[in-house]
């Protein structure tokens, strides 16, 4: 049970093209993969597979981030074993499942798996 790596960060934008166009042209990210039915758009650095990632949704966290774990049911099951709470249990999303994790001082940890993705990024419009 550990945190991988930072999978990505997220920001919320107005418009997904035009700031597209920043985050390609201004600051020279790739971008990875796109889905147009839930609004959002993945860029990868060049020296790393963490990813910036903006969205329309104003629902979600501005900015929002999560981390990348194997198996988010399992580090879930093993998480509440050792007395934790999950602040969000796990949903499914477009790579595989994501959930909430709460510290013991009330921050909120969100994680993330590639479970549908056979463990490993993969960057293709959806």
């Amino acid at each position: 049970m550990k945190l991988r790596k930072i999978d990505s960060i997220m920001f919320c934008v107005k418009d997904l093209e035009e700031a597209a166009a920043f985050y390609e042209q201004t600051l020279g990210l790739k971008r990875a993969w796109s889905d147009k039915k839930a609004g959002m758009i993945g860029f990868t650095f060049p020296e790393s597979d963490s990813e910036i990632v903006i969205h329309d949704d104003k629902s979600l966290p501005n900015p929002g981030f999560t981390f990348l774990v194997d198996d988010v049911a399992a580090f879930c099951n093993e998480f509440q074993k050792k007395g934790f709470k999950l602040i969000k249990k796990p949903i499914n999303v477009r790579t595989g499942k994501l959930a909430v994790l709460e510290d013991p001082y009330g921050n909120a940890i969100p994680i993330i798996d590639l479970t549908k993705f056979g463990g490993k990024p993969r960057y293709s419009d959806s």
